[in-house]
């Protein structure tokens, strides 16, 4: 049996930067340990939907730290290792008929895509896109694919589908909501989104659920429930995330329907045990209330503060959350959480492309912000005015014409 004082239990982005975090604040060699069923270093997962799925960039561009440095600071990695069971009292794993004892643990097992359980789901050429070799495998087929379906407007659709498209492969994405990302857009996003795929090709089929796979052997159409046959001989399907919570199932660890629940701090209600990134769904302090992240920046930003918790510097996670993404040509960020926004102010010219948009609260807290190619200011300030709960009114967001210069007039 191996003995470590950390264990890191998952080999994702929590992992490649908690990592870093651990050597920066100086541990012994031979005190951490990384256990991780893939079979790569830990890499950055924003690429595998950008610039890797294009075969601009090597698995080795995407590393989040150099092979060497693993070594060179002590830190002992076992890839390939799928932990079986976990005994969260007697601090143990269990592995390949081995165990690994800890004195304190950092869950980091993520989440898997959310599968299409549908007639012919099993043919080849259907893929979902989450781990290297996922990313792998679709950039393969997409040298001799000629037509493309993605299933799902959201987030990765969108990324998956605009890559596609560029790489010349005729793509249509469908989706079951009446526009493009919904549950995030507004119907102006939306529309200057859908406008800008169309212009570039794209074929787009909203209110449109998948029914079926059809083919011999290889995908050759997506059935829908309206009874549309679209010719497609590479599915690539990005619906959604589930948790990897089972392996806890039997433990009496605090677990909710999005993942494992911790405080303020990332600590679960088990002593020694922390939990970062997708699995989580924490306490936030900038909200006051639970959240449940699912994008790269939050993996970065908790798997770096779980240790420093974990190493005696206990301070709550006070992070806005946040994501960019690139598309064609654009390129935006987003900031912050709208869920309980009752106002949108838009800033700039959305049929341009030059625009940004504000998510305001009842009482005039800012919520979230969209910016894409606007005034660094607009950038710079998004993040800050939400943390601190800047109150703003319609009026000045709408006729201010410079945030440095007027905010003190909010």
């Amino acid at each position: 049996m191996d003995s470590y004082r950390f264990v890191i239990l998952g080999g994702g982005v929590v992992a490649g930067y908690a990592a870093q975090e651990f050597a920066r604040c100086g541990i012994s060699p031979g005190e951490l340990c990384i256990v991780s069923a893939e079979k790569t270093l830990p890499y950055d997962r924003p690429p595998l939907s950008k610039d890797f799925l294009a075969n601009e960039k090597t698995v080795e561009e995407i590393l989040i730290n150099e092979p060497g440095f693993y070594q060179a600071n002590g830190i002992v990695v076992r890839l390939g290792t799928a932990v079986t069971h976990v005994d969260l009292d007697n601090k143990k794993l269990y592995a390949n008929g081995d165990s690994i004892a800890y004195d304190k643990l950092l869950i980091a097992t993520g989440s898997r895509p959310r599968l299409l359980d549908l007639p012919g789901h099993d043919l080849q050429n259907i893929f979902y896109l989450r781990h290297i070799g996922d990313a792998r495998d679709i950039r393969q087929q997409a040298q001799q694919a000629q037509q493309a379906v993605v299933v799902g407007g959201s987030f990765i659709g969108m990324e998956a589908t605009a890559v596609l498209q560029s790489s010349g492969i005729a793509t249509t994405m469908v989706f079951p909501e009446e526009r493009v990302w919904q549950d995030f857009f507004t119907p102006e996003m939306s529309r200057f989104f859908e406008n800008y795929y169309r212009d570039r090709g794209v074929t787009l089929l909203s209110e449109e659920k998948v029914a079926a796979f059809a083919g011999n052997g290889r995908v050759q159409q997506v059935i829908t429930k309206s009874g549309r046959e679209v010719p497609a001989d590479l599915v690539v399907a990005g619906i959604g995330v589930v948790p990897n919570k089972e392996l806890f199932a039997d433990c009496s660890l605090h677990i909710a329907n999005k993942g494992i629940v911790v405080n303020r701090f990332l600590e679960t209600n088990f002593p020694g045990v922390m939990a970062a990134g997708d699995i989580t769904c924490y306490e936030d302090v900038v909200y006051n209330q639970q959240l449940h992240i699912e994008h790269w920046d939050n993996a970065v930003q908790q798997g770096k503060h779980a240790v420093r918790v974990m190493l005696g510097e206990k301070q709550p996670f006070a992070h806005v959350p946040y994501f960019f993404s690139d598309v064609f040509d654009l390129s935006y960020e987003f900031w912050g959480d709208p869920s309980g926004a009752v106002q949108t102010v838009h800033r700039g010219e959305v049929e341009d492309g030059r625009f940004s948009v504000w998510w305001l609260a009842a009482d005039g807290r800012l919520l979230a912000a969209f910016v894409m190619d606007r005034p660094d200011e607009e950038r710079e300030m998004a993040p800050t005015w939400i943390q601190s709960g800047k109150k703003l009114t319609t009026e000045w967001l709408t006729e201010s014409k410079s945030f440095v210069a007027e905010s003190a007039a909010a």
